[in-house]
């Protein structure tokens, strides 16, 4: 049965013995170079005096996305994938080399076993397993696919196969399962130590059945940084008196891409957009109801208020119709949008513009051309930086406004109400006109906007202990560790609690606590062993073996036993090139 395995398994040492001559005389394919007569050997890493090559490295790199959930397209996946891959093979050593130290072993025969079952091991890094969706350990294929049918084995088809799926040569593909077998029989080892105690249970109890919910308004940087005046200079300017070193590191960054360029303009606008498939009159009613938005322009109208109110463009009604530098030459934008905001002088307006997605009123604010002076890159630099800092200050200031009204207040709802609606007169500099109708019985209406992200009052789902409030932001886990403090006598959060860039303020929410006992723990404890203990379970052997394997590797690099190698392999290919 194993005929095959055997008659080609005692060739590989004679393979070992000519590769080792090879790389000491510099006829490896790959694996060198020569410089001015100096050999320069290349590899991935060495640990613990062994090293991985080139090949271990690119056949680790195109085993990941083979056995991952995660998408390729998402940019921190495509770049985990090369570190887990180096970080994969480092830890398979490491744990590898611990399992020899205890005496473990690996055969032929188990090796034999594993290839004609078409079983086989992956390592990935513990730090990229997450983001990568996937964990180290064993890969099954249906035993067709590797040649073995019955009693029988097709050795020619499974050369084939580890040159398809590892790029390995079968001896290759041998000396890599017997460092992986070795990893992940180590791997189990640490697993099976961890057990979990009835004290353990009842923690893990309490965290899915401790429940409760919340009320709670969100300030959101994004909504709040809208807010910011960055068009008073004389604010600006003192700012960036206080903040000359950060403005100046921004500078330093940018300096190169912001010399010699094309004649550039920088343009807000307003879009009344033409319905689709319009007709002459529909058209016509559009630029009526551009050119009434226009007259209020000339009449002295705000135009980030009339922008926030009426432009129908998605990507840039909330930043009052700005849009970014443009190239005079050769953008992407309509020649008729071009050709009348260039022809205006800086804060100039436009008439009303048409192209094919409806009508415009331009606003030109500024053009540029050549090598931007210093000065004046320094002030659209420290423009972008106070809206920032000043954004965060006033989502906090607003949020801790509101706090204070909760505290007295007996209707929350109304605190809701008020809060929401003094964001929204901020936002759009003013009330939010109704109705006005035009000549010919067309009529100016503001444009219905529901994703303001302006704070509202809302009730949060029940959630558990090892849930969260609101999972769409950084550090919710801390959210709900804080909401948990609060209670029925104690209600409100003492401060305003920010989580990434957001602010947040939480009341507990009547009548919504439920809380674990004992007792019902004890009644459920049976079916908790099949169920809640099992996934209790393998995530604290998950951590222990997180923390195992790094201490493994801290030890390790303390000790000098782990190398980074110098092979280029370890950059991602250009695009368009792959690895091989």
């Amino acid at each position: 049965m194993l005929e095959g395995f055997r008659k080609h398994s005692n060739s590989f040492f004679l393979i070992v013995l000519i590769a080792s001559v090879a790389t000491i005389f510099g006829v490896g394919p790959g694996s060198q170079s020569c410089s001015q007569g100096s050999l320069k050997v290349t590899y991935a890493a060495k640990v613990h005096g062994r090293t991985l090559s080139e090949s271990d490295f690119v056949a680790a790199v195109g085993m990941v996305p083979r056995i991952m959930r995660a998408s390729e397209e998402n940019p921190a996946v495509a770049g985990a994938i090369r570190q887990g891959a180096l970080d994969g093979l480092i830890e398979r050593e490491l744990l590898a080399h611990e399992a020899e130290r205890l005496g473990m072993r690996v055969t032929e025969e188990m090796v034999n076993e594993e290839f004609r079952n078409c079983r086989f091991y992956a390592s990935v890094g513990v730090g990229a397993e997450p983001v990568l969706g996937v964990q180290s350990g064993r890969v099954e294929l249906p035993p067709s696919s590797c040649g073995g049918v019955g009693d029988r084995f097709d050795f020619p088809q499974f050369e084939r196969v580890a040159r398809r799926l590892f790029r390995r040569t079968v001896a290759d593909l041998r000396e890599s399962m017997v460092r992986e077998m070795l990893a992940q029989r180590m791997r189990d080892s640490v697993r099976a130590s961890v057990q979990l105690s009835d004290e353990d249970m009842w923690r893990d109890y309490q965290r899915s059945h401790d429940q409760m919910a919340v009320r709670y308004l969100r300030y959101n940087l994004n909504f709040y940084r809208n807010l910011v005046r960055d068009d008073d200079a004389a604010q600006v300017e003192a700012w960036a008196g206080q903040h000359t070193d950060e403005i100046q590191r921004q500078w330093e960054r940018r300096r190169e891409s912001l010399r010699g360029l094309r004649r550039e303009f920088r343009s807000r606008h307003i879009l009344v957009k033409y319905p689709e498939g319009a007709t002459d009159a529909q058209k016509a009613e559009v630029r009526a109801r551009a050119e009434a938005i226009r007259a209020q322009l000339v009449a002295g109208g705000d135009f980030v208020r009339l922008a926030r109110l009426y432009s129908d463009d998605p990507g840039n009604w909330r930043e009052g119709g700005m849009l970014p530098w443009t190239a005079v030459e050769g953008s992407n934008f309509d020649a008729a949008f071009v050709r009348a905001a260039t022809a205006l002088q800086p804060n100039g307006v436009s008439p009303v513009t048409e192209t094919p997605f409806g009508a415009h009123i331009i606003q030109l604010l500024a053009f540029r051309e050549g090598d931007v002076p210093e000065a004046e890159a320094k002030r659209d630099i420290a423009r972008t930086l106070f809206r920032e800092t000043r954004g965060a200050e006033l989502a906090r200031e607003a949020a801790r406004a509101t706090l204070e009204r909760m505290r007295t207040a007996t209707n929350l709802d109304e605190v809701g109400t008020q809060a929401h609606a003094a964001a929204l007169r901020e936002f759009f500099r003013g009330e939010v006109p109704g109705p006005v109708t035009l000549a010919n019985n067309v009529t100016l209406t503001p444009v219905e906007r529901t994703d303001l992200d302006a704070p509202t009052l809302q009730d949060s789902e029940v959630f558990a202990r090892n849930g969260f409030v609101v999972n769409d932001v950084e550090r919710a886990e801390m959210l709900t560790s804080i909401a948990f403090g609060l209670t029925q006598e104690s209600p409100l959060v003492r401060e305003p609690v920010q989580a990434g860039d957001d602010w947040f303020l939480m009341r507990f929410k009547d009548g919504s606590r439920t809380v674990a006992t004992r007792e019902e723990f004890g009644r459920q404890r049976q079916e908790l062993l099949s169920s809640v203990n099992a996934s209790a379970l393998a995530a604290r052997q998950r951590d222990v073996l997180v923390q195992y394997v790094t201490h493994l590797r801290q030890e390790a690099e303390h000790d000098g036993q782990v190398r980074i190698g110098n092979s280029p392999r370890l950059r991602a290919p250009a695009p368009g090139q792959e690895d091989n």
